[in-house]
């Protein structure tokens, strides 16, 4: 029997949108789960008359969003069933933030943990949160369609190329160990993003980044790095970036941070690096050794066929849905 599902979605743009939801609509089809995807309106009475609509369907998807208090309990009175999907601290701000603006997203973290059946959270630490305040949760990373992934090919390299993928909102990450590479010899970084970095000392290449090209950008790459500042924020965050080096065969060089110690086995599929001394003799490993990137990079691939793949996400809202 179809099921139909409602996703109440904040952002089409947003890359957890992107990667979670969306990616999902086509395999879930295949198997009679329809998603129907709309955005929460912004207006008070626009807003209520979705999640009034909640009970024609046979389950909701919450995505990313906290509800205050009214519409929370709304929802929970007129859907079967409730599921939050979280891939970021939410329940925090990001940024500079007046005191009422922490205290209102706090209240809807709140009131959101109380009026859902399930969380399904990037990682641990975000699933913790929840169940904390209550909440049920089970974890479901971020995952990769590994098929449009080609691992590298690891070979002797004169100037083995240090990758970076993200957006403008992280490229602050990458800044801070700025001066880490630039102690390097002749080191060579390509970023893969909306925005780029510059400096008198890196040769550094930029990609702008699209979903169409990204995969085939990272091949072009030997090490995976994802610099990540230790904050309650990026505590929340769920290390795609480091899934996606793992599916193209790289080798990772990671702060222990988040998801990032879940995702990265140390010494195995990369390394775990607290300082800048450990960031040094890491990239200099990396870059003198092909057989180790190769070996790593191996490790990588294997671990996110097994662990990170699109068929694991569309095999876990399939239980997930039919339980309900």
């Amino acid at each position: 029997m179809a099921r139909r599902v409602l996703v109440i979605a904040n952002n089409l743009n947003q890359a957890s949108y992107r990667l979670r939801i969306e990616a999902l609509i086509a395999p879930l089809g295949q198997r009679g789960i329809e998603l129907d995807v709309k955005i929460r309106p912004r207006g008070i009475l626009a807003r209520q008359r979705l999640l009034q609509t909640a009970d024609a369907y046979d389950a909701v998807i919450l995505q990313r969003k906290l509800l205050d208090g009214h519409d929370a309990r709304l929802l929970a009175r007129r859907a079967r069933h409730v599921y939050f999907d979280v891939d970021d601290a939410v329940m925090y701000c990001n940024g500079p933030a007046g005191a009422f603006e922490r205290w209102r997203t706090w209240r809807r973290f709140l009131a959101t943990a109380a009026n859902v059946d399930m969380v399904v959270a990037g990682n641990e630490h975000l699933a913790e949160m929840f169940r904390r305040r209550g909440a049920a949760a089970r974890v479901l990373p971020t995952v990769v369609d590994i098929g449009r992934y080609c691992a590298k090919a690891h070979g002797p390299a004169e100037r083995p190329t240090l990758v970076w993928i993200g957006s403008h909102s992280t490229l602050p990450y990458l800044r801070e160990i700025l001066p880490v590479l630039e102690s390097m010899p002749r080191p060579k970084l390509l970023i893969v993003a909306d925005q780029t970095l510059q400096s008198s000392s890196i040769e550094i290449e930029h990609v702008p980044w699209s979903a169409a090209t990204e995969a085939a950008a990272l091949a072009r790459g030997d090490i995976g790095i994802a610099p990540t500042p230790f904050d309650r924020w990026t505590e929340g965050k769920c290390g795609f970036k480091i899934v996606q080096y793992m599916a193209a065969g790289l080798p990772v060089i990671a702060s222990p941070v988040g998801a990032n110690r879940e995702l990265v086995v140390d010494g195995e599929t990369g390394y775990l690096v607290h300082s800048s001394s450990d960031w040094t003799k890491a990239t200099a490993a990396l870059a003198g050794d092909w057989e180790l990137r190769a070996r790593m990079g191996a490790s990588g691939r294997a671990r996110a066929e097994r662990l990170y793949t699109l068929d694991r996400a569309v095999d876990f809202w399939e239980k997930l849905l039919h339980e309900a």
